[in-house]
């Protein structure tokens, strides 16, 4: 490995998903319908909402989760409804994986990958304090390495 790469591989194992992270984290109630979802993330361009329950995050909901809806709609004699089928009931059996805003960077990248996801709520003590997604990396990826597109 040439010292340009292990520097900027030195930079990478030191970035914190505070770092990266976005504050601002738009959330659904557990009880609110999958086509609320949906409007959610189609207004706000995002490919995921965390799920709160009793004021908790619980779950996250992925433009992946509501795109079986669709085609279990059109292929599935047992589909769920848009209009009638709440957030918690698609995604009750998916664990939520988050992080601490003190965790390396290298350890979000490593849950997108095991975990073939695209967004992580990031909580502190319980809080939700932002969220980072692979959009979100990429961003950091091309403010950081800038000399790379010269």
């Amino acid at each position: 490995m040439n010292s340009e790469s292990s520097s900027r591989t030195e930079q990478l194992l030191k970035v914190k998903v505070s770092d990266v992270m976005n504050n601002t984290v738009i959330t659904i109630d557990h009880d609110d319908l999958i086509g609320k979802a949906s409007r959610l993330m189609l207004e706000n361009r995002l490919h995921a909402l965390l799920v709160m329950k009793d004021a908790k995050p619980k779950y996250m909901i992925s433009t992946y989760d509501l795109m079986k809806v669709s085609y279990e709609d059109t292929f599935s004699e047992s589909n769920a409804d848009m209009l009638r089928t709440t957030v918690e009931q698609l995604v009750k059996d998916q664990k939520l994986m988050s992080l601490p805003s003190s965790a390396n960077l290298v350890e979000a990248l490593k849950i997108f990958v095991d975990f073939q996801i695209h967004s992580i709520p990031i909580i502190d003590e319980g809080r939700v304090v932002g969220i980072v997604s692979l959009m979100d990396l990429a961003g950091w990826y091309l403010k950081t390495h800038e000399e790379l597109r010269k």
